[in-house]
């Protein structure tokens, strides 16, 4: 039988659910590790078709299914488009070197929040835009050249260091600082300790750890995917990096990190099955006002290994390539 306080609590419980149905939607109280804090644990996919910004054929943030339905491009089509990606030709038996469609995972549908699909990760500012100042892209893109300081005379395969990020394993085309879904590898493991939250992608194997409840370090370097700390506002995991490295900066591709940039991030369970993940990016700078993107995570089965055969076994390649190119014009002067 319940004592008369367990039918109190049970009375509560029961009123907040029902006030919280009365405005649609139910409460819901994430699971808490035995330190206290949030559970947010686990393997969850960031994969959505969902792109960055908003296209130019979609004028609102929200719309219902039929009009998703409607106007998402046939995943055939985009696969077919994928199939050329980096290489410029098909993978069939006449021209091999084109990535199969099969190692590609994009997605079935837009990003789906609280019953409606969005058109745009960002939300912020409304019109779901990158809001560059007007000379903002450019600073960008001096910054990202500065990097690059080689002498006339050397080539970009006369070392290692003139190779883009990807070739050497190090980065790839897709972005963890902010989170934003890519061709495939959409995966991310977060475990959490009283000190810290660690979160692995799967793209590179990358691991962003996270100093709980500490401040910035005046470090004499700037790290890989930038200096991240950390604290809990109630429910929510609130991550803010900066500083990050110059070589992230010039080819950080998907990434949108700046010389300037501070990144806030939050992580909330909304649900068992959803964790709901927002960013705010600020750089005066670059932009006329902080800008805001948010998606929800959903599990994934977990992480595959990163092997980045392309970059192990290509880069001696092409760097013996242009030795050897070198060796043929001295031979022909």
């Amino acid at each position: 039988m319940l004592n008369t306080m367990n039918i109190g609590a049970l009375s509560l419980t029961l009123t907040g659910l029902l006030v919280s149905a009365t405005y649609g939607q139910i409460e819901y109280f994430p699971p808490t590790l035995d330190f206290g804090v949030p559970d947010l644990q686990g393997t969850w996919s960031y994969e959505t078709r969902t792109g960055l910004q908003r296209p130019a054929h979609y004028s609102e943030l929200e719309i219902d299914e039929a009009t998703m339905l409607s106007t998402l491009e046939p995943t055939s089509k985009i696969l077919d488009d994928y199939q050329n990606f980096g290489t410029n030709r098909q993978n069939d038996s006449a021209n091999v070197g084109g990535y199969d469609p099969e190692y590609f995972s994009i997605g079935e549908s837009l990003a789906l929040i609280d019953g409606k699909y969005r058109t745009s990760i960002i939300i912020d500012p409304p019109d779901g835009r990158i809001p560059y100042r007007e000379q903002g892209a450019a600073i960008r893109r001096r910054q990202a050249s500065a990097v690059f300081q080689f002498p006339d005379s050397l080539g970009r395969s006369d070392g290692p260091e003139g190779r883009p990020l990807s070739d050497r394993c190090l980065k790839a085309f897709s972005s963890s600082t902010p989170f934003i879904s890519s061709v495939y590898n959409n995966n991310l493991q977060i475990i959490q300790s009283p000190d810290h939250v660690v979160m692995v992608v799967e793209m590179v194997h990358d691991a962003r750890i996270v100093k709980i409840d500490e401040g910035h370090r005046d470090l004499p370097y700037n790290k890989w995917l930038g200096d991240s700390v950390g604290y809990y506002d109630g429910d929510t995991l609130v991550v803010t990096t900066k500083n990050f490295s110059e070589w992230e900066i010039a080819q950080g591709y998907g990434t949108n990190a700046s010389m300037n940039m501070v990144l806030t991030e939050r992580f909330r369970r909304v649900a068992d099955d959803e964790l709901r993940y927002s960013f705010t990016i600020e750089d005066p700078e670059l932009y006329t006002q902080p800008w805001t993107g948010e998606m929800p995570m959903r599990p994934s089965s977990g992480l595959y290994e990163y092997s980045c055969h392309e970059g192990n076994h290509a880069l001696p390649g092409i760097l013996a390539g242009a030795r050897r190119l070198e060796i043929e014009e001295e031979m022909n002067r």
